[in-house]
């Protein structure tokens, strides 16, 4: 078969690396994979094309905000996208995150519903079925059609018009033609969203993330962990990673308050900080600020070395972090929202109710304090390894690639 995925990005972030993981099980099967991106390092891997120019989608995410319509522009790109779906002539085009200023939603999807090129879609959020933002918190006006939106700040952010009313109902017409289409999701939750929306007339199915359980997150040794990067053995270490921490839905302000409440008790690393944020840290002493890594690597030894994983994200679907740190055998504590009660199940971490600091920090304090009946660090790893392997979600993908090629869907 021949596979083309579309995303954002390969390989940074957590739906990137999906992408990346997808892309090299498949080519270990012996399938033939591609991978077309639109920002970010071109990384040295087989059959790997970025369509966009830096250029292209800083011009695009200015008309962006200026018009309020996102994912009109990036013409060019999309010619790039297209030229290069005519070379390959794949036989599925599996579709990740489509918004981020780098490509044109009518050019793309007009040219594969006039070929009636089978496609998947994974939903990493909700952005497909909504006017225009990543996550509707409480508004349910996605149901029926967007307008007056209150939530024109958030990504992808709009400082003037509101055009959520057009763009929903110009993305059910390009989004709904044609019959040859299956919507996957990592979460039960948010496969259900997906069956309320205007996706319901196709199949929406759940198929868990997979991750690298085999050369990268595995369960390491805790202490030559702490060794390598300067933490002591007793020390109580509690960590947090995000891709902009000034987002409000990531819930920094959350971290910080823990960190204060736990300022004679642990330490609070923080990976992805920018310095620009520095002013949210003023009267912390016990929070270690570090900037992003392309490293997995050092990721994974700074899951392993931690004692609990803080995922306080007011708005989520099935987070990669989470399960990378349950892989390298460290517990999870996070809000009840969008998948991550079905990720934190089964003695896997503790969720607590949304924007209930009080509770969140309890939550962290049991896990440091070693209460409760939490897996242990070998079952925690293990379930992991035997649930979301990038083997078996892989499988499932292909599974899906052949039913829709043989009409089965």
């Amino acid at each position: 078969m021949k596979i083309l995925q579309i995303n954002s990005h390969y390989n940074q972030g957590g739906a990137a690396r999906i992408v990346a993981c997808i892309h090299r099980q498949l080519l270990r099967a012996g399938e033939e994979s591609y991978v077309a991106f639109g920002r970010g390092r071109v990384p040295e891997e087989p059959n790997i094309y970025r369509i966009d120019k830096p250029a292209e989608i800083y011009i695009s995410a200015l008309e962006s905000r200026v018009t309020g319509i996102n994912g009109w522009g990036n013409r060019a790109a999309a010619k790039r996208l297209i030229r290069l779906m005519e070379k390959v002539r794949p036989d599925v085009v599996h579709m990740h995150t489509l918004h981020g200023y780098y490509v044109n939603l009518p050019m793309l999807f007009r040219y594969l519903n006039v070929r009636q090129i089978p496609c998947v879609w994974t939903f990493h959020d909700c952005h497909a079925f909504v006017g225009n933002c990543g996550y509707y918190f409480a508004c349910g006006k996605w149901k029926d059609g967007c307008g007056k939106c209150p939530n024109l700040a958030g990504y992808p952010s709009s400082l003037f018009f509101d055009f959520t009313a057009f763009m929903w109902r110009r993305k059910k017409e390009l989004f709904t033609s044609g019959e040859r289409k299956v919507i996957v999701s990592p979460s039960d939750w948010l496969t259900g969203e997906a069956k309320k929306s205007f996706f319901g007339k196709y199949p929406c199915i759940t198929i868990r993330n997979g991750i690298d359980v085999n050369n990268t997150f595995f369960l390491r040794d805790r202490g030559a962990c702490r060794e390598k990067y300067g933490y002591q053995p007793g020390e109580k270490l509690v960590l947090g990673i995000a891709v902009g921490y000034s987002d409000p839905r990531k819930g920094a302000k959350y971290i910080i308050r823990l960190a204060k409440d736990l300022e004679r008790k642990a330490k609070v690393i923080l990976i992805g900080w920018e310095r620009k944020n520095d002013a949210m840290l003023e009267g912390c002493t016990n929070v270690i600020p570090l900037p992003s890594t392309s490293s997995i690597e050092m990721l994974a030894e700074y899951y392993s070395l931690a004692d609990v994983f803080v995922l306080p994200s007011l708005a989520e679907n099935y987070a990669t972090t989470a399960l990378e740190s349950m892989a390298c055998g460290t517990p999870v504590v996070g809000f009840e929202v969008g998948g991550i009660p079905e990720q934190l199940s089964g003695g896997r971490g503790i969720v607590v109710k949304p924007g209930d600091q009080q509770a969140f920090t309890a939550a962290v304090e049991k896990v440091l304090e070693g209460g409760g009946t939490l897996l242990g660090r070998e079952r925690l790893a293990e379930a992991i390894r035997r649930e979301n392997s990038t083997e078996k979600m892989t499988e499932a993908y292909l599974e899906i690639y052949g039913r829709l090629i043989r009409g089965d869907l």
